[in-house]
């Protein structure tokens, strides 16, 4: 283990450090954060681009006595190894290891708990008046990146900021991208001397721009702000993917996620998995529509390589609109595009559409728009862990006038539902879809090209049973029932609308498992006894879901398994529900 590093174990130690051990000990975070990040993934550019910058935070403030608040974390393993979680650095994202973005349980250093951007001012700036308010020592310090300007709450938060009786200090850590390159008339001020002039005319002190990579500047410019008497912003220009030759050569997104990888013969090797995933099978569809219809545009919130939209991009380069990190914008400036005759399909993941779902209501479905949400990441996501879940977005969307929601089973429903969502004139949809590789369809199942209402992916003369599903899990349930004569499998397809008939049937068998990756507060389970209810029908009925708490990080398909969301949990519930 590194000399210095391995002596770390509180930030105070970082202030103990000789200045001489200050450049020596960003080289081996650098080296850990790469071999880490090449075990395990995670976020490697932005958190090799920010070690000076945290190695100075550590040096000049105080925590947890001073807040430091990271916008997104995903900048922060810096901040982790230097925090005492050195030795388990290794566990990072993994099932009961080191969270992946900033999470007070797991240390009191880490001042807030984040995962989507543009939350650190209001965050820090709220932390800092309730100091002034119980007459606490400390100072707050937001560290936000300039992708988070392109954010409306970031904007809320420097408005208020500005005013505040206690001076804020915010740490513009400017990269020039989100997670690829950043776009919009913020990102091209900051290049340029009317930086200074934006943030004085909102009332903060201006330091910078600063060169990212000098502890020394970095160092002295932390002082004065931690010495200020009002609001001050600190600018500093960093490199994504700071130190990794095959980071900084990446021209799209600078390494933002690029491990798990390894060396072989000298070179650089990435574990890149060789089936299409459901964003591309969508990202397909889009295209070939498009091409069929110059109306069709997409948008999206800075999420153009998530949402597997880059080549779009590139062939219809005035039809693919990237907005940045504003969620919100996305959805509304959607609706602008609808209400003038354009076909818009907006990429959003499930876990960011949360951040939307007022504009959905009044600027889209209240209006009757044809906007189209391709809700990427529905279900569990893994690694990513709490904040990125996409637990909600069927219990949120579902009680929404004027909108279908709907999920495919396989890649190839992708484009059958996108066509049926683009002949709607009237009303908004959501096509679900999970962070998964395309499954095989199995024999004997025909992809439908007019979706309707429900599928059945397995019918049974005699049934006892039958197993209500939303999108993938069909598959697992088709597993559970493999052997069996007696239970019958069908696809909901469709939340909204219910498809009654379908339902109704299943019910005549006596006893309905819905089984949906969500949660089943407000989800297919609950649409489904709402039905039933309404009907007056009264088989046994049980849901299987997400549970009512937050799921942390780990394997996907580990937490299915412990979740009872696989196959084996299927066939358990049956079991207990027959008897």
């Amino acid at each position: 283990m590194s000399s210095i590093l391995s002596r770390i174990q509180e930030p105070a130690d970082v202030r103990a450090l000789s200045e001489a051990d200050l450049a020596p000990l960003c080289a081996e975070l650098r080296e850990e954060i790469i071999r880490v990040c090449g075990k395990v993934g995670g976020h490697l550019g932005a958190s090799l681009g920010a070690v000076e910058l945290i190695v100075a935070l550590h040096r000049v403030f105080k925590s947890p006595v001073d807040r430091i608040v990271f916008d997104v974390g995903h900048q922060a393993y810096a901040h982790k190894l230097l925090t005492g979680r050195l030795s388990a650095i290794d566990t990072l994202r993994q099932e009961g290891g080191i969270a992946p973005f900033p999470d007070p349980a797991e240390s009191r250093h880490d001042a807030f708990q984040t995962g989507h951007a543009c939350t650190a001012v209001s965050v820090a700036l709220g932390m800092l008046e309730a100091k002034r308010l119980r007459r606490e020592d400390g100072h707050a310090v937001a560290v936000i990146g300039d992708g988070s300007l392109t954010g409306g709450l970031t904007f809320e938060g420097l408005n208020n900021a500005a005013t505040a009786r206690a001076p804020l200090v915010v740490v513009l850590n400017d990269n020039g991208m989100s997670i690829s390159v950043n776009v919009g008339a913020v990102s091209r001020m900051l290049r340029g001397p009317e930086a200074r002039a934006f943030f004085e005319s909102l009332g903060f002190t201006y330091l910078g721009p600063i060169d990212g990579h000098d502890l020394r500047a970095l160092i002295d410019a932390f002082r004065e702000a931690r010495r200020a008497r009002r609001p001050i912003v600190v600018h500093v220009r960093t490199e994504k993917g700071k130190g990794f030759a095959e980071a900084e050569g990446d021209p799209h997104t600078r390494g933002h996620a690029m491990g798990p990888y390894e060396w072989r013969d000298g070179k650089l090797v990435r574990s890149r998995g060789g089936q299409q995933t459901f964003s591309e099978a969508f990202a397909a569809a889009l295209g070939e529509a498009m091409a069929r219809d110059e109306r069709v545009v997409a948008v999206t919130p800075a999420m153009l390589e998530g949402s597997a939209l880059v080549g779009l991009a590139r062939h219809f380069p005035e039809r693919v609109f990237d907005v940045g990190i504003a969620e919100q914008h996305a959805v509304t400036f959607s609706a602008g595009l609808a209400a003038q005759g354009m076909r818009p399909v907006c990429a959003i993941y499930s876990t960011f559409l949360q951040r939307a779902v007022d504009q959905v209501i009044h600027d889209v479905c209240l209006a009757k728009l044809p906007v189209i949400f391709a809700v990427d990441r529905a279900g569990l996501v893994g690694a990513d862990g709490a904040t990125h879940q996409g637990a909600f977005d069927v219990a949120l969307l579902r009680p929404i006038p004027h909108l279908t929601l709907a999920a495919p089973v396989f890649g190839e429903d992708c484009g059958p539902l996108l066509d049926a969502a683009l002949r709607t004139e009237t009303g908004a949809w959501a096509i679900r879809f999970p962070r998964l590789t395309i499954p095989r369809v199995p024999p004997g199942i025909q992809i439908d090209p007019a979706p309707r209402g429900a599928r059945w992916l397995r019918r049974v003369e005699r049934p006892i049973a039958t197993v209500i599903t939303l999108g993938t899990m069909g598959l697992a349930a088709l597993e559970a029932v493999e052997g069996r004569d007696d239970v019958a499998v069908l696809d909901a397809r469709f939340v909204t609308p219910l498809d009654a008939e379908a339902i109704r049937e299943a019910a005549r068998t006596g006893a309905v498992l819905t089984v949906e990756e969500g949660t089943t507060h407000g989800g297919l389970g609950s649409a489904v006894l709402e039905l039933l209810c309404a009907e007056r029908l009264s088989p046994r009925v049980r849901m299987l879901g997400l549970p009512d708490t937050f799921v942390r990080h780990g394997d996907a398909r580990a937490q299915r398994a412990r979740l009872g969301l696989d196959a084996a949990g299927i066939r358990a519930a049956l079991e207990q529900l027959a008897s």
